[in-house]
């Protein structure tokens, strides 16, 4: 039996996912369609012929206006069916399925380029023809098999392949990958098995309380220290040095073990990138173990002295790189979100067809393209992140490396604010279908195909071979 879910499910789980917050639900009074009460003003007409449009105010339609519009737009209808007549009755019936303004596009074809464009299933259909008629134009000019995979992609990417010319399509062509999955877990980096996520929890609680405990008893050290050191008790002074700088170093340990911990659980994290990183978090922690044990071992206050100089030239240099592992564990939970709306998309897609196969028409192209286009600019930030952090990692200098970490939370930032919008269009597109009368289903079991481009690195190497 098939698992359906609705869309206020996914919306909930995409909150989940997010470190940020999202405004109340707000209610915008918006156009609903269906294929028996269609009624567009004056202006959508314009739109929906390819006329300019001049936007201006006008008097409330009387009724017999509405007929009016109504049966003009219905005769447009019925005629441009009439052009498809020479397809396949059931490509001619996918075709019939969409909207208005899609289906007076596909007429607008040569017939051979209809017949290309016919043979997408309805998911695959209504996504390519959201492309302005020129752009259709072009992409129903390249061959079967290009056409299948643009028609594959997300409608930010098709818009953007579309704007190339045909021998720049067919370079970005060969550098993306489509793959088909049900839901986005099957877009992780790796798999763990949920023992080993448990484990990773459990040491991250343990560091979290290793650090808080060692950043109160710092405190309490310190006032002791200072009220030694007023006093002019020499000797407790030496013992309550050796306290605060203890303390200092456990927090730096327990700092970048939660680090460590988060990196072990993340799925968005590859195998092999999370055990590069562990390994130097891992060479941090002992680097601080071993000035630890100097500062247990000092008795003399030029021991201590020396042992407090070497803690603060570790910390120094550790503290910009763990802030770089810090906000490659962020830029993966964004990846994570990332990867839900991009499957969304398609489910979308995908609930919607069988809507519009029932003769139910919501109008929310406009939602679904600006929601695809805001998923795609987080996309492209979360890989420049990438490219920043690996650069960090590789910076020798503290300067260099500070820098590119702070352009790196910068890209984050932005890329949280494209998905937070992202997530207000999903909002604005369920209101819309529940003006409709209706309460949009997604079948958690249906497959649907996401795009996933190479890097130039990879590309490069494959091209060698």
């Amino acid at each position: 039996m098939k698992k359906i879910m609705s869309l206020m499910v996914l919306v909930l789980f995409l909150i989940s996912l997010m470190p940020i917050g999202f405004a109340q639900w707000g209610v915008k009074k918006t156009q609903v369609l269906t294929t028996d009460t269609a009624v567009r003003t004056q202006e959508q007409i314009q739109e929906y012929r390819g006329e300019s449009v001049e936007t201006i105010v006008i008097a409330p339609a009387t009724q017999a206006d509405k007929e009016t519009i109504r049966a003009r737009f219905e005769e447009r209808r019925e005629a441009n069916i009439e052009k498809l007549r020479q397809l396949d009755p059931e490509k001619l019936r996918r075709i019939q399925a969409l909207n208005s303004v899609a289906i007076d596009k596909i007429a607008g074809l040569s017939k051979e380029k209809q017949e290309k464009i016919a043979v997408l299933n309805k998911e695959k259909l209504r996504r390519i023809v959201s492309l302005d008629k020129a752009k259709l134009e072009k992409i129903a000019g390249l061959d079967k098999q290009k056409i299948e995979k643009i028609a594959s992609l997300s409608r930010a990417k098709q818009k953007e392949l579309a704007g190339l010319d045909k021998a720049d399509i067919q370079k970005r062509l060969e550098k993306i990958k489509v793959k088909t999955v049900k839901t986005a877990t099957e877009l992780k980096k790796r798999v763990l098995s949920r023992q080993r996520i448990e484990v990773a929890k459990n040491n991250f609680i343990k560091a979290k309380n290793r650090y808080e405990q060692a950043k109160g008893e710092y405190q309490g050290a310190r006032q002791r220290y200072l009220a030694a050191k007023e006093a002019g008790d020499e000797e407790a002074v030496l013992e309550h040095a050796k306290e605060v700088l203890l303390k200092s170093a456990e927090s730096i340990i327990g700092h970048l073990e939660k680090i460590k911990s988060k990196i072990e659980e993340n799925e968005n994290i590859d195998e092999e990138k999370a055990t590069d990183l562990i390994a130097r978090i891992d060479s941090q922690i002992s680097e601080i173990e071993d000035v630890k044990a100097k500062i247990e071992a000092a008795e003399t206050k030029e021991e201590i002295r020396e042992a407090a100089k070497e803690l603060k030239n570790k910390w120094n240099g550790v503290k910009y790189k763990a802030q770089e592992f810090a906000e490659t564990v962020v830029n993966a939970r964004v990846q994570g979100v990332v990867n839900q709306g991009l499957v969304l998309e398609k489910k979308l897609d995908h609930a919607l067809a069988k809507m519009e196969e029932k003769g139910i028409e919501v109008d929310v192209g406009t939602e679904l393209e600006e929601f695809s286009s805001l998923i795609a600019d987080a996309k492209e930030k979360f890989k420049q992140v990438q490219e920043k952090l690996e650069q960090a990692r590789e910076a020798v200098d503290k300067e260099t490396t500070q820098s590119l970490v702070k352009e790196a939370k910068a890209l984050i930032d932005e890329s949280r604010e494209s998905l937070r919008t992202a997530h207000e269009k999903l909002k604005e597109i369920l209101t819309k279908i529940r003006e409709a009368g209706q309460e949009l289903e997604i079948d958690e079991t249906a497959e649907v195909e996401v795009e996933e481009e190479e890097d130039e690195e990879e590309s490069e190497e494959e091209d060698e071979e």
